[in-house]
């Protein structure tokens, strides 16, 4: 008895689990409505694909922006994008990031001494240039924590613009020269 009682509801639970196909009222089988769906033809591993590309959506750099912790002992160092890098984009973040004063303005930043380069790694890819010294001038600078603050600035520039030192400039005066990529965390 237990055995048939078990073996009625196997049958029912696998009747009820199978899928079936839908009918409209003429009997025949209605084929389900999928959406047409743009793919990257580019999608590697880790892509997720299948999802509707946006043929407006803007072209994006991706940038690291560093910036002083909040008991202000060592920098910080995060991964943000910009539409256009440029020494704009990049004081732009800075602020966002809480680095530089509202209004802060790039005034102007300068490369010289290029040369070639073939070492890989973040923001420098293989057979690239590298500018031996950069020259950024900022419109104002904060006076608080200073040093740690220089060193996100300089960070930030050196690592994005491909610089190896950087000289930062504001109000006409020099506040740092040759400051080169500092470790985050420090």
């Amino acid at each position: 008895l237990v055995m048939g009682l078990l073996g009625a509801m196997m049958i029912l639970s696998l009747a009820a689990c199978t899928p079936t196909t839908e009918k409209n009222k003429t009997g025949e089988v209605k084929e389900p409505e999928t959406e047409a769906v743009e793919t990257t033809a580019d999608a590697g591993p880790g892509v997720v694909t299948g999802r509707p590309v946006d043929q407006d959506a803007p072209d994006l750099t991706m940038v690291s922006v560093y910036s002083v912790s909040e008991d202000g002992s060592k920098i910080e160092g995060t991964m943000d994008s910009v539409e256009t890098l440029d020494a704009q984009s990049l004081t732009d973040l800075l602020i966002q990031y809480g680095v530089l004063d509202d209004g802060t303005k790039a005034v102007s930043f300068t490369t010289e001494e290029s040369v070639a380069s073939t070492e890989a790694g973040p923001g420098v890819s293989a057979d690239s240039t590298v500018a031996e010294k950069a020259t950024l001038e900022l419109s104002q600078f904060p006076s608080e924590n200073q040093e740690k603050v220089l060193q996100a600035v300089a960070n930030t520039f050196c690592e994005n613009m491909n610089a190896e030192t950087i000289t930062i400039k504001a109000d006409g005066q020099t506040l740092a020269e040759g400051l080169s990529f500092e470790d985050a965390g420090k």
